[in-house]
């Protein structure tokens, strides 16, 4: 009943961005993501910005409508949406992607950056470039990169200091091979749960813990059913624009233009909007009770994942002197 209620609500949001631009006004886009609207947030701040500049960059030839929230579908909806071409652009996290284009699932792996600058470098730089040309079989077009953060772990057992206080914590993960291999080397049980269902799954003790970037715990309000926050950041996870060749060649290239300069000026200012609230986030947390392990063991932590690489490259050979690039980078930072 759910699915076909929101293959309804696309359809429908489908018919009337046709038919505004069949009466010849401008060419209405939507933009859809999966997280609260809050301009204040990342998802939401690129968004808009890129609503703005593309309006601005096009003189109002194209108008971007945004569905966050999962208005239009989860992260997988939203990408099938947009390779079918349903939906136009959609603003969604690595993890998902890598379904279509494994690729990218580098980005899952972790421990992989050093820093904001080293992963500015890689997103912004040659590397980013050709990861946003996607795997032409995959039916999606990378535009720019925005962020949906640097996770750390919360759970409602007990300070996370070692690895050896990982056992036996349920954590939470999404449904991403490299996230659920990491979560186990480090020695918890991975439970895969919907981000629409975390709140809830952590209230009943479904399961204990979670991995998310700060401003998580704010939005969700977590601190309502976590006790504990752990300095780990040890996933760096980008999002991306993207839309489908389908979708951009309908566009003049003028336009086409306008829409790719906007993403990258739009998914740099979402990173901004991330780098400068983290820190307020993980105060928030701290003001509503929670205990913050600041200087866990990420030495032994990157050494009881370091086999995750291992089974990655099995997987995918091809992506091993990418991540050696991005490591080679990073000795930079």
């Amino acid at each position: 009943m759910k699915k076909t209620h929101l293959l309804a609500t696309i359809i429908l949001a489908a018919f009337l961005a046709f038919s505004v631009t069949a009466a010849g006004a401008a060419t209405t886009l939507k933009l859809a993501h999966c997280v609260d609207p809050d301009p204040d947030g990342p998802y939401q701040a690129t968004s808009l910005k890129f609503k703005e500049l593309v309006e601005a960059g096009t003189n109002g030839r194209v108008n971007i409508k945004i569905f966050p929230q999962r208005q239009l579908g989860d992260d997988r909806e939203i990408l099938e949406g947009v390779r079918d071409g349903i939906i136009e652009v959609g603003l969604v996290t690595m993890g998902p992607i890598g379904a279509f284009d494994p690729v990218v699932d580098l980005f899952e792996l972790p421990f992989l950056f050093k820093s904001a600058a080293h992963i500015d470098a890689v997103l912004e730089g040659p590397i980013g470039a050709r990861l946003l040309k996607m795997n032409p079989n995959s039916g999606l077009l990378g535009l720019g990169y925005s962020f949906d953060g640097i996770s750390n772990i919360t759970n409602n057992k007990r300070p996370l200091k070692t690895v050896g206080d990982f056992k036996g914590i349920q954590m939470r993960v999404i449904e991403a091979p490299v996230r659920i291999a990491t979560i186990k080397a480090l020695g918890a049980n991975a439970i895969p749960v919907s981000y629409g269902e975390l709140y809830t799954a952590l209230k009943t003790g479904v399961v204990n813990g979670q991995s998310n970037p700060n401003w998580v715990i704010t939005s969700r309000s977590l601190h309502e059913v976590q006790d504990y926050v752990s300095i780990t950041q040890h996933i760096v996870a980008p999002t991306m624009l993207l839309t489908s060749p389908d979708t951009l060649g309908k566009l003049s290239p003028e336009d086409q233009e306008a829409l790719r300069k906007a993403a990258v000026e739009a998914g740099r200012h979402g990173r901004e909007v991330y780098y400068k609230s983290e820190e307020e986030h993980l105060e928030k947390a701290v003001a509503n009770g929670m205990e913050v392990e600041r200087e866990p063991d990420l030495e032994g932590m990157m050494k009881a994942t370091a086999g995750v690489y291992d089974e990655f490259y099995v997987k995918h050979p091809e992506i091993k002197p990418i991540v050696a690039e991005i490591q080679a980078l990073g000795k930079d930072f």
